[in-house]
């Protein structure tokens, strides 16, 4: 079963664990930042489970209200933690299971929000599979009580079921990927980790291998945004040659 913690330190983290703890009052959450200055992304990621789910707060240069859910891990420098060049473990099926739950209960709740999956960035980065649920972008949406209830309730029905799909790991598109968030809400495909374009240039091998490697599910082909120029498509489609993997465009 996933292992859920958050911080009181943060106000989106705390909010959302108390009305978790409202839902189902026997659940078990753990506090890491308690009695220490810990901030969201200090998680630790030795916890012995076969995911991590971080109640999280968003950022973001332009704030609006939103709800994301994305892993971590670091194409490049480790700016906010982990480490550089360095990809935690994905967990694609319970990613897409947590966006899809927020849309339903958003719906629900009339939440009228922007939910989207964000590529994979910041820290921390381990070997256990973490992913973060998020309310953002600004204080006067961490401190929302539907947008935490709809967070929650997501979480919530991912602890109490198991579930497993075919997996792609996803190459282009900005930071939002509203184009992967289209194809999990029609398909029974999960994504595993997600390149950005404006990151594709700092692909190597290496990196390649720790997309596709570091996934709890495997990773049955590699999609590639139309959008890509002709450059980044090659480099993406020698290394699938490599390691055997359908490419494929959306």
């Amino acid at each position: 079963m996933p292992k859920v913690v958050f911080t009181r330190n943060n106000p989106a983290s705390r909010n959302i664990a108390e009305e978790l703890l409202k839902i189902s009052p026997g659940i078990e959450i753990e506090d890491f930042g308690e009695g220490n200055e810990r901030d969201v992304l200090d998680v630790p990621t030795n916890y012995k489970t076969d995911c991590i789910i971080v109640l999280s707060s968003h950022k973001s240069v332009k704030p609006r209200p939103m709800l994301t859910v994305h892993h971590p891990g670091n194409w490049g420098s480790a700016d906010y933690g982990g480490e550089s060049r360095t990809l935690n473990s994905a967990y694609g099926s319970l990613m897409k299971e947590i966006f899809i739950g927020m849309k339903k209960y958003a719906e629900k709740e009339g939440l009228e929000w922007e939910i989207t999956i964000e590529a994979d960035h910041h820290g921390p980065t381990g070997k256990v599979p973490i992913i973060f649920a998020e309310i953002g972008s600004s204080e006067k949406e961490w401190k929302n009580k539907k947008a935490a209830k709809v967070v929650a309730l997501a979480v919530r029905d991912v602890l109490e079921k198991k579930v497993e799909y075919p997996c792609f790991f996803a190459v282009g598109g900005g930071h939002y990927q509203d184009k992967i968030c289209r194809i999990l809400e029609d398909t029974e495909w999960c994504v595993g980790h997600i390149l950005p374009k404006y990151r594709i240039k700092d692909l190597d091998e290496e990196m390649f291998k720790q997309a596709v490697e570091k996934n709890t599910e495997k990773i049955e082909k590699v999609m590639v945004d139309k959008e890509c120029n002709r450059w980044q498509k090659d480099k993406i489609g020698q290394f699938c040659k490599k390691y055997g993997l359908e490419i494929e465009e959306y």
